[in-house]
């Protein structure tokens, strides 16, 4: 790992520093910023300072820069997931748009992600530990963190380093990807469990490190109850009884899920919305032909939201993996519509829609959801993604509207009819496999712009349908209709801890390349 070779080389850099200079002892070991442990101990500073780094990690933007994101998320998860497209001529057109996978565009998912989330959370731990049971929440909020984190790199590539992360200076044992699942369940079930004990007790605020709810525990509580749902609902192809268990546990938890109002967001510390220098400032991400023949065939009021217009006052799309693009990459980008966000807007990470989508998906399988039912989840998903945006649903939910055929812009060769054709209303579905289809595609609308879960549950379903590539750079590696089903691992962990990366590959079931599929991800049908 890159952050524990950076460790060794400073503990050595150190020791021999310290054996030629011992005379300056005190002087190097005295904060240059006049700074002690014992007044950052105040105002909960020593272990509160790690949290804006762990949260703003998740959903990349440190220091405010858009093009670490660009290549963490946005250049992979954002664009496989049907919501982004982009005709950049980005290495000559043959790159993940085209099946191409890029290490030095992939890589950075798995790196950053060690280098700020996990290290930062040992850190977290080991002081929390050393301060005894006071802050007991401020570790449960670490796990939830960790947790969620952790678990969009195992469905980014399956099996990681995690149990045993931090325990050798020359690389690190993986656990597969099932493992890191159960370990997922046991410490979101023990973290929520922690934040319902203190949520009646006078303990240290987490107000000043909380991008998201203002220190409030209980809201935290139903983060982690929402993200234990949606690793259950995840597995429920893999292990249908597994996945019941763990489901319904998050279900009958005390503190419930994310409702209206407490979606978990990114925002403050300088926050800085990396969509809006990818799409505003580098004009490199737009809307995709998916967002737009569903949303426009739909009438979605979401639709004028998610996309700025173009010259013609109406947002336009474009469509993944195209060719030709050293002639035509100017023409597109003169009439589609770039992602329509602001620079200070927030990044909404987990949206309290998509518990509803979670619940509506229990209830289609027969899961006890409190007395709940399919449709009733559904509509209300429905309701709170459009109260999200801030748009009106009106009678959208009993609609039978349908997506709309593709026209290209520029090109009508590119042109295709519509690729999904389920409607919003629930009544006129003809199979449970269908209600599903439209709780997965309503959960994907409600989702954008937050491709790696949307990418995800695409893998898992083939849902929403989605437009195919128009050129396939793999050489055969991955076919058309299969997609990209996970990004290969790094070119570091190749070189730097290859008996890791061995037991990886073994551990992961198939070759490191983009076609291999996830342990939850099973050729077979959802229901």
């Amino acid at each position: 790992m890159k952050n524990i070779m950076k460790y060794a080389a400073a503990i050595l850099g150190g020791f021999l520093t310290l054996t030629s200079c011992t005379g300056d002892f005190e002087e190097m070991n005295t904060s240059p910023f006049g700074v002690s442990d014992q007044e950052l101990t105040q105002d909960n500073n020593l272990i509160g300072m790690h949290f804006p780094t762990i949260q703003q990690s998740i959903y990349y933007n440190r220091g405010g820069g858009g093009w670490t994101y660009q290549v963490f998320q946005n250049l992979n998860a954002d664009i496989w997931s049907g919501y982004m497209a982009t005709p950049s001529n980005f290495k000559g057109g043959i790159n993940n748009q085209t099946y191409f996978l890029n290490n030095d565009w992939n890589d950075a998912c798995w790196e950053y992600t060690y280098d700020n989330v996990m290290s930062n959370q040992v850190k977290v731990r080991e002081k929390c530990e050393e301060q005894g049971e006071v802050y007991a929440h401020y570790d449960a909020i670490n796990t939830i963190l960790r947790v969620l984190a952790m678990s969009r790199i195992c469905d980014q590539y399956g099996p990681v380093i995690y149990s045993k992360y931090g325990e050798s200076l020359l690389g690190g044992e993986y656990d597969s990807a099932q493992d890191a699942y159960k370990l997922f369940f046991s410490e979101l079930t023990a973290a929520v469990n922690i934040l319902n004990e203190y949520a009646s007790r006078q303990v240290p605020s987490f107000a000043t490190f909380d991008m998201a709810y203002g220190g409030e525990l209980d809201k935290w509580a139903k983060l982690g109850n929402t993200l234990r749902l949606r690793l259950a609902i995840r597995i429920v192809k893999y292990d249908a009884a597994w996945a019941r268990t763990e489901g319904e546990a998050a279900i009958k938890a005390p503190q419930g899920l994310l409702g209206r109002g407490e979606s978990f967001i990114i925002s403050g510390f300088g926050w800085k919305h990396p969509l809006y220098t990818c799409s505003i400032e580098y004009q490199d991400i737009f809307i995709s032909a998916n967002i737009q023949s569903i949303l426009t065939g739909y009438g979605d009021a979401r639709l004028d939201k998610f996309g700025l217009p173009n010259n013609d006052k109406k947002v336009a799309g474009v469509r993944t993996g195209l060719p030709d693009l050293a002639e035509l990459a100017d023409p597109y980008k003169a009439v589609i519509s770039r992602i329509n966000v602001t620079a200070e807007a927030p990044a909404v990470v987990v949206s309290a829609a998509e518990a509803y989508f979670l619940l509506a998906e229990a209830a289609l399988r027969g899961w006890n959801t409190n007395g709940g039912n399919a449709k009733a989840f559904y509509e209300e998903g429905i309701e709170a993604s459009f109260a999200q945006w801030g748009a009106s649903a009106g009678d959208y939910a009993s609609s039978s509207n349908i997506p709309a055929d593709w026209e290209d812009p520029l090109r009508e060769d590119f042109n295709s009819p519509a690729a999904s054709k389920v409607s919003p209303k629930w009544e006129d579905a003809k199979s449970d496999e269908e209600r599903l289809e439209k709780i997965i595609t309503q959960k994907w609308i409600a989702g954008f712009p937050e491709g790696m879960n949307a990418w995800a549950e695409w893998r898992r379903t083939g849902y929403p349908k989605l437009f195919p590539i128009l050129q396939n750079d793999s050489q055969g590696t991955i076919p058309t209709d299969l997609g990209v089903r996970r990004l290969t691992y790094t070119l570091s962990e190749q070189r730097n801890n290859p008996a890791g990366y061995a037991k990886a590959v073994e551990l992961l079931g198939g070759p490191d390349t983009g076609a291999t599929r996830l342990f939850w991800d099973i050729d077979k049908p959802n229901l």
